[in-house]
């Protein structure tokens, strides 16, 4: 009786780990794309200010130029990454810092462009009333509702 009940219990655990799905198999995600993103980010801010139909696509216009501008700069540093890597292996010290500093000033841009477009929402899209929801820091608009790095969906 007690072989039958672990029998059972391996069937059913089998049956959950493998019906879960492609998690961890190797096969890879495509990533967002810069106007899947900027609609993402447009449905949060909507929800977050109720903005109207026109403010919405505004946003999402401003959006979509930032986030474009800002995949431009992600292919970037991709390879700089890769260099980053096999110089650390290599123990690489001169590569090492120039490499760094090549991907912090396209991090820097990435930067300068998510706060532009989050000066230019603030600015021209959100109502007196809006803006008064945003409080003292940046809030929704870098970060995703919360102080610190990362634009407009954190770092990635």
């Amino acid at each position: 009786m007690k072989m039958r009940h672990i029998l059972i219990t391996f069937v059913m655990a089998g049956g959950l780990i493998y019906g879960q799905g492609p998690r961890g198999s190797g096969t890879p995600r495509t990533p967002p794309t810069p106007a899947q993103m900027a609609q993402s980010e447009t449905d949060r801010l909507t929800r977050f200010f109720t903005l109207t139909t026109t403010q919405q696509s505004t946003v999402l216009g401003l959006l979509t130029t930032a986030d474009t501008q800002i995949q431009a700069l992600t292919t970037q540093i991709k390879p700089l990454r890769t260099n980053l890597e096999a110089a650390i292996k290599a123990n690489n010290q001169s590569v090492i810092g120039s490499t760094i500093q090549q991907i912090s000033n396209l991090q820097e841009q990435e930067e300068v462009i998510r706060a532009n477009a989050a000066g230019q929402i603030y600015a021209t899209v959100l109502t007196s009333t809006q803006q008064a929801l945003v409080g003292t820091g940046l809030g929704p608009l870098l970060g995703g509702g919360g102080p610190g790095p990362g634009g407009f969906r954190g770092r990635r």
